[in-house]
Formats: C-alpha cells, sequence, structure tokens
C-alpha cells in the first residue's frame, strides 16, 4: 500500500442521531487520550462514535482544517485530493470490542492516528477495494509528530503494529461524490460494509472549500 502524504480535517459536525440496524452514529465532544501534544492541538475534538449494541465501537476524530490539491480532478487511481504522507486525523477502538481494520487484521482498545494512502497498483491488490484511496491507522503512542511520514516504508513498518502483523492497519474510502451535507452511517447491503459519510472543511491555497469523506468504518475485504 503506497502512503501517500495526508492533511488535515475539520468536520462540520450535527447533534443528530443516525439510527441503522444495530449499528447507530452518535457525536462525540472530547479529544481521545492519548494523542500527543502536538497532534492533539490539530485536532477538532467533536468527533463520531459508531456504537453497537453493548456502546462503542470506533470512534472518529478529524483534523480541523485540511490542506488539499489545488485544482484536483479525482481519477480512477486517486479520488481525495490529499498529499502523500500527511496526518488526517484519529480513531480510538472501544473498550472490550472485536473490532478489525478493512483486512480483518484484529485491532486492540486504544488511540491510533490515521494518515493517508493509496494502494499500490499491482497485481496483490486487484480487487481488494472499489478505490485505491486509503485511511492507515498508527498507534498514537508512536506517531507522535504532525508532519509528513514520506517514507512508505516507515509508515507501512508504524502501521502494521496497529495490528501486530507485518501490514499496515487500512480503512478503505469510497467514491465521495455520494457524500451530502449531513452525517450519515449506512450499511451497504450487498458489502455488508457500515459506511460513514462527512462533509469536511478543507483549504485550497486561501479559499475554503467543503471536502465530502466516505470510509469503511465496519467490514472488510472479501
Amino acid at each position: 500500500m503506497i502512503l501517500r502524504c495526508l492533511l488535515s480535517i475539520s468536520i462540520s459536525l450535527g447533534a443528530s442521531l443516525v439510527f441503522a440496524d444495530d449499528h447507530e452514529l452518535k457525536t462525540v465532544d472530547e479529544a481521545p487520550k492519548g494523542l500527543s501534544p502536538a497532534i492533539e492541538k490539530l485536532l477538532d475534538p467533536a468527533g463520531f462514535q459508531i456504537a453497537g449494541d453493548d456502546g462503542a465501537v470506533v470512534e472518529l476524530w478529524l483534523l480541523k482544517s485540511v490542506a488539499v490539491k489545488p485544482k484536483f480532478k479525482s481519477s480512477f487511481s486517486q479520488m481525495y485530493p490529499f498529499m502523500p504522507g500527511q496526518l488526517l486525523g484519529a480513531i480510538r477502538v472501544g473498550d472490550d470490542v472485536e473490532y478489525t481494520d478493512f483486512r480483518g487484521q484484529a485491532m486492540k482498545t486504544g488511540t491510533y492516528t490515521l494518515r493517508y494512502g493509496l494502494q499500490p497498483m499491482d497485481g496483490n491488490h486487484v480487487g481488494t477495494s472499489e478505490t485505491s484511496d486509503f485511511l492507515l491507522a498508527l498507534p498514537a503512542k508512536i506517531d507522535t509528530k504532525s508532519d509528513a511520514i514520506g517514507s512508505f516504508d516507515e509508515l507501512a513498518e508504524l502501521s502494521a503494529k496497529s495490528a501486530g502483523s507485518t501490514h499496515p492497519a487500512i480503512f478503505s474510502l469510497l467514491d465521495p461524490k455520494k457524500v451530502k451535507k449531513k452525517p450519515k452511517l449506512e450499511q451497504d447491503d450487498f458489502s455488508e460494509h457500515w459506511i460513514l459519510s462527512l462533509v469536511g472543511k478543507g483549504k485550497e491555497k486561501d479559499k475554503d472549500v467543503d471536502l465530502k469523506v466516505r470510509l469503511v468504518v465496519v467490514g472488510q475485504s472479501e
């Protein structure tokens, strides 16, 4: 998975509660514990919680503002206007839950940073996702600087520690064109993925822009 520089995002949160079968979407108003001061100060304390029957499954926060590529046009090879290596946000896996990344790798309770990446265009990844865009989770206790991680090997190695494996812990980003204004959690009946749609705040040079994000938060590749 080619890890591409990431950028900061901020979300316009609504106070609504969205019900979707056995998962529901709630808002939270405090940043997770365990982040370094350098990253915590960039994080929007308003975030989202995906809750199941027994409480929080996972919680997601994005950064307050994200720089995007000027005049970016999405393509099959890259749908999101991010640059290789930068920080995007954070997630926290809930207490005493069985939670996996998009590859089905188990992730322990705790806080992780999120960085942007692109999977390599090779035969090993054909058909694993409808897009090449991903978020990668890194243990917050070792990912302490907000600067971009430009080295593929370093980023992959750090992310793999989130799953205790040799492969990065990843979350699939989906086509953002389907995102509406209000935050939404929905289940894809075909794949059984739970998909979170958000609108964040982007920064294109000196201009504020809406930044649409659509992410598989629960579920894994076949």
